[in-house]
């Protein structure tokens, strides 16, 4: 463990959000920092908006809503993960704290007076070219918050594939690639947080539905693939720091946008978009053909560490 703060700790809340549409991606990310934050003694505060009860799988969630907001607690830091918060909710965090955090996907709002983080390989190229001198700015994947799980997790490769979608998957895409991949002899390990798509699931031949998994569970099933198929998120990075050639899922633009960054950098072999007519022969012949596809190993794990020790860092000051 880091030396811890002397004197007294700063206070520290986070505000993101998950759910049935909304996926897990804010939340796992922030929630690696929390955990982070508290290896340096920093007293933290976890506040969600989600229609899911995430309880099983995470410890000192507070329930809130974006509609409700308001800060009702001195913070020092407050950090915020949001593709739903409105502008007013940013303003109202920059002029109540000392240390604002805004963690950013495609520079969706101008930012009010903060830290910025956006872990896109091209995050300055595309989003922050034209930096606001107000702010300050940790852009790239050399601040990519893995779980504390990836950081250690180190199983004998088997020949499976792993598939992670996110969310409820209320398009149903889990099935239909079981479906397209049914004459494929390769171990199939599927992560669901619905019920009834894991008992649907559960009947395909020489498939492993992973329902609601524990961190260590997912992570060593992850780990321990060959392949993967996934939905253009934070799974995307881990597997990438793991160096498992993946297949990404683009749901919605905001996905496609991002994995071409993905790919560019090599951090993902292939692309399907389920908008194209074709994906599901697409998607047949990229997993035929993956294993042939290098992924670099440019996440080096320590992104985590980097976020908590620049904030603290300027929170000293």
């Amino acid at each position: 463990m880091r030396e811890s703060l002397q004197l007294k700790p700063p206070k520290i809340a986070f505000y993101t959000e998950a759910g049935t549409q909304r996926g897990m991606g804010h939340l796992i990310r922030c929630y690696s920092l929390y955990e982070e934050f508290k290896r340096y003694g920093v007293n933290g505060s976890f506040f969600l908006d989600s229609d899911i009860d995430f309880s099983y799988k995470f410890s000192d969630l507070h329930s809130f809503s974006w509609d409700d907001f308001c800060i009702d607690d001195t913070y020092d830091i407050v950090v915020i993960d949001s593709y739903e918060a409105s502008i007013n909710i940013y303003n109202t965090i920059a002029k109540s704290v000392r240390m604002p955090v805004f963690i950013d996907d495609y520079s969706r709002l101008e930012y009010p007076k903060g830290v910025i983080i956006n872990v896109a390989p091209d995050a300055q190229e595309l989003f922050f070219r034209d930096k606001n001198p107000e702010n300050m700015y940790l852009l790239g994947v050399d601040y990519v918050p893995l779980r504390r799980e990836i950081l250690t997790v180190n199983p004998k490769k088997q020949p499976q594939i792993f598939i992670m979608l996110g969310g409820n998957d209320i398009f149903n895409v889990s099935q239909m690639i079981l479906e397209a991949l049914q004459d494929i002899d390769l171990k199939k390990v599927i992560v669901v947080n619905n019920e009834g798509t894991a008992e649907t699931l559960c009947s395909y031949p020489n498939v492993n539905v992973l329902y609601k998994p524990s961190d260590e569970k997912l992570i060593f099933e992850m780990a321990r693939s060959s392949l993967a198929i996934s939905t253009a998120s934070m799974t995307v990075y881990e597997l990438a720091y793991l160096t498992i050639p993946t297949i990404i899922v683009a749901l919605s633009e905001n996905q496609k946008i991002g994995s071409m960054q993905l790919l560019n950098h090599h951090l993902a072999s292939s692309l399907i978009d389920i908008t194209d007519a074709h994906w599901i022969t697409d998607l047949h012949k990229y997993v035929t053909s993956l294993n042939s596809k290098n992924i670099h190993p440019t996440i080096d794990g320590k992104g985590r560490e980097r976020i908590v020790e620049f904030i603290i860092g300027m929170v000293k000051k």
